[in-house]
């Protein structure tokens, strides 16, 4: 067990996330319970569950999500030419939607909506088993803002509405959207939060990307890059920082790559079981093949 309190600071990385629920499994396997947690979009979503479920890892393995859900179907040219049809149509409505609403049809927003309420459930923030806080954006004002206490749900869909995907969240006069806007790894959080250390976890994989075929693509490829150089930027003033290794590269909507996610986020932790041992005061013992996510 540790004899010195610590919190966990998970930063955002859209599928990539699922890093975090390995990393944390890992942990507790080697003793090692988070006094409070921190987390950004799917960082979020990884905190609030952790800290309100006593079943948290495999409700987050089970939430149906799937980039199969987005592939194109069909082989023939007839396929690809009607395709092509139905994307270019698609595209300008979403372009006029931009313009008109927040793009993303709502039926999408009630579909993230019920996933978080399925997955949270009622709990609260401040009524978990440790305190949790979720940050999130504000785009009137360009602040971060801060979420500890209130329903859970709300709470993760704000920090996690990425702009032009899902429609912000009001709150309190505020428009809150992604928290990887503001500070995609907040360690300062975690500071104020009154622990004496801080361990971070960043699932960020660099600037060398996968390819880039498309508008949206481009949209996506250029917030990672921002995101990723922050990360770097915020994560360094943990006093450890776990960084995955994924073996090949993870798009952040691609959620089919979750158990691998999950492996990588363990094998992490057990990388530097010894790191953190001396770090949290103790040396806590594992074996191997003891964590398998």
């Amino acid at each position: 067990m540790t004899t010195r309190p610590f919190a966990v600071v998970l930063a955002g990385g859209g599928a990539r996330g699922y890093a975090h629920v390995g990393a944390l499994r890992a942990l507790e396997h080697m003793g090692c319970v988070p006094a409070g947690i921190v987390g950004v979009s799917m960082g979020a979503v990884v905190a609030a569950t952790y800290a309100v479920r006593a079943d948290w890892y495999e409700a987050l393995l089970a939430v149906p999500l799937s980039g199969r859900a987005v592939r194109a179907r069909g082989h023939g040219s007839k396929d690809v030419s009607a395709r092509a049809i139905r994307r270019a149509w698609a595209g300008a409505r979403t372009a006029w939607s931009m313009t008109t609403g927040w793009g993303a049809p709502d039926a999408l927003a009630d579909a993230a909506k019920k996933t978080l309420d399925d997955l949270i459930g009622p709990g609260s923030l401040d009524g978990g088993r440790i305190p949790v806080t979720v940050c999130a954006t504000d785009l009137i004002t360009g602040t971060q803002v801060e979420l500890s206490t209130g329903p859970a749900a709300p709470a993760v869909y704000a920090s996690s509405a990425l702009a032009g995907v899902l429609p912000p969240a009001e709150h309190d006069g505020m428009l809150l959207a992604d928290g990887a806007y503001t500070d995609v790894a907040p360690v300062d959080v975690a500071r104020r939060m009154g622990f004496p250390v801080v361990v971070a976890v960043d699932p960020s994989q660099g600037a060398d990307g996968g390819p880039v075929r498309n508008g949206l693509a481009a949209v996506m490829r250029a917030m990672e890059i921002c995101h990723t150089t922050h990360a770097h930027l915020s994560v360094d003033r943990a006093d450890l920082v776990v960084r995955p290794e994924f073996g090949r590269f993870v798009d952040v909507l691609d959620f089919d790559a979750r158990r691998s996610c999950v492996a990588a986020g363990a094998w992490a932790v057990r990388a530097c079981r010894h790191e953190i041992g001396r770090l949290l005061g103790a040396e806590p013992p594992i074996r191997d093949g003891e964590v398998r996510p």
